[in-house]
């Protein structure tokens, strides 16, 4: 019993050491699933926000995603959430993607349910699925969904400031 023990504490000990030392990636890309929507709500409670849906294959959220990008890199403040709608699987191809438009280590999800419907359904009864989509949450989190590509003046219109 008393070896038992032993081997345990040094299991465990060698785990802390092991988490201690090995740098955690900012840059991850979390699993959206039905409840996902709900929590960024939650963190973004009494706040305003953008929410940026693309995908890995759409040219258009491309060149959304070099705007989003461009606007972080001046406003860092720039309350910003993407999410992918592809599979989980392929996150490391949108963390290079993101990492490319200056967007890594934002706050970032990928679908993580082959029933895609009901993962759109949870943002949006009324999204059927095109991209690039965008919302503008206000701080009592009503919004207005834009699909297409987003301009600086729509951005500009809901938060002034980028105007700076």
């Amino acid at each position: 019993m008393q070896m038992h023990t032993k081997i345990l504490s040094t299991l465990f000990f060698i785990a802390i050491a092991v988490f201690a030392v090995t740098p955690v990636q900012a840059d991850t890309i979390a699993a959206f699933t039905g409840e996902s929507f709900q929590k960024i709500k939650e963190d973004y409670a009494g706040k305003p926000f953008v929410l940026s849906l693309w995908s890995i294959d759409c040219a258009p959220c491309r060149v959304e995603l070099e705007l989003l990008g461009e606007i972080k890199q001046k406003q860092p403040e720039f309350p910003l959430v993407v999410i992918s709608t592809d599979q989980i699987e392929d996150h490391e191809e949108a963390l290079d993607i993101l990492d490319s438009y200056n967007l890594a280590g934002i706050e970032s999800w990928m679908f993580a349910d082959a029933f895609v419907e009901k993962l759109r359904f949870s943002i949006d009864p009324l999204w059927h699925g095109e991209l690039p989509r965008s919302y503008f949450f206000a701080q009592d989190h009503s919004f207005d969904a834009h699909s297409g590509i987003l301009t600086n003046e729509q951005l500009q219109k809901y938060f002034p400031y980028l105007a700076d």
